[in-house]
């Protein structure tokens, strides 16, 4: 059986860490790596090749160049005929924002550094019109919902609402003396929830979420509450994308196979933060417990929002920041922002860049 091929477009530290993820993990026969530099593509996937190699995997994996401001993406693009496409592009990574010395802004207040892109990535993904699952993980909870609320945009994004659920299934099975896989957790939460959990002190008001967690049909959502709120002490360095790929292995093994998988993703189409889903090759569709209603987990995760500075998104995808992030903008920039959407993004991260 023929197994797809996945193309690797931008290639900063996450993507670079899901690379040497997925050429050990005999899901894919082909993984192409795209950069504009195509030295930097080659030399990546040649790392790659040599360490999965040692351990025993041997997918096919080349380095090509590909730059989105290049006319011949979209034909490139074709000539690749991925079956999934992984992207996380941004103007300046999260790493490099908390080295700078400038007053800092909400979370969402750098988003157009991520949003200026991706919608590049949108429309010239759209323009090659080849079909291929789109996993986007800049700032999947927002970013995806922007770009498929104002035309084509990703399937979904890695991440987030996936990565303190390990948390919950250790802490509980260590409670009650069991297998942490008999433990199974359903949570709704936007970006901003993990920040909060997987933190060394919290002895604060968390942002919205929805949570329910059994044990061999046994409701175990009151202890679960508990061990969410034990302090657990998590480097948010560049290790933290070992994470974060890790996640994104987790949904690509559910997207290739045939056989649905109960996971969690964010930034599923138009929806924004995190949902337990139904995954497989053939369909991502948020999977809710009965108790929960679809509209109950949309608002929880729109009440979320403002914990990352935005006070709503509109349905065209229009971002309107808080009045914090406003006024952050104003501090770091000697003006401020109201909103941001595809049209504004550039103009919006140029400012940043030109002080950052």
């Amino acid at each position: 059986m023929t197994k797809p091929t996945i193309l690797i477009l931008s290639l900063g530290e996450l993507s670079t860490a899901l690379l040497e993820t997925v050429a050990r993990s005999s899901l894919f026969d082909r993984i192409v790596v795209g950069s504009r530099s195509e030295l930097k593509a080659v030399l990546r996937a040649n790392n790659a090749i040599i360490g999965a190699g040692i351990e025993g995997f041997y997918p096919k994996i080349e380095g090509v160049q590909l730059d989105v401001d290049d006319p011949s993406f979209s034909s490139d693009l074709r000539k690749i005929n991925p079956d999934m496409i992984f992207s996380a592009p941004s103007l300046m990574p999260w790493w490099k924002l908390d080295k700078t010395d400038k007053p800092s802004l909400p979370f969402a207040g750098y988003m157009s550094l991520h949003l200026a892109l991706m919608s590049k990535f949108r429309d010239r993904i759209d323009e090659a019109n080849i079909g291929a699952r789109w996993i986007g993980a800049s700032y999947p909870d927002v970013i995806n919902p922007v770009l498929s609320r104002s035309g084509f945009g990703p399937d979904c994004g890695i991440g987030n609402v996936q990565e303190p659920i390990p948390k919950l299934k250790a802490g509980v099975a260590c409670q009650l003396n069991c297998h942490p896989q008999d433990v199974v957790v359903h949570l709704v939460a936007q970006h901003a929830f993990e920040y909060y959990v997987l933190n060394g002190k919290i002895d604060q008001e968390l942002p919205p979420y929805l949570l329910k967690t059994t044990v061999n049909g046994q409701d175990q959502t009151a202890l679960a509450e508990r061990v969410l709120r034990v302090p657990f002490a998590f480097p948010y360095d560049l290790h933290f994308n070992r994470v974060t790929a890790s996640a994104g292995l987790v949904a690509l093994r559910a997207l290739c196979s045939s056989t649905i998988s109960d996971i969690h993703l964010p930034g599923i189409k138009q929806f924004v933060g995190g949902y337990p889903a139904k995954v497989s090759s053939s369909q991502i569709e948020i999977s809710l417990p009965p108790e929960w209603s679809l509209e109950q987990a949309i608002q929880t995760n729109n009440r979320s929002l403002e914990w990352d500075g935005i006070e709503l998104i509109e349905d065209d995808g229009t971002v309107f920041f808080t009045l914090e992030t406003q006024q952050a903008f104003h501090r770091l920039l000697g003006k401020s922002f109201e909103r941001l959407n595809v049209s504004n993004a550039a103009a919006q991260s140029r400012d940043l860049l030109a002080v950052l």
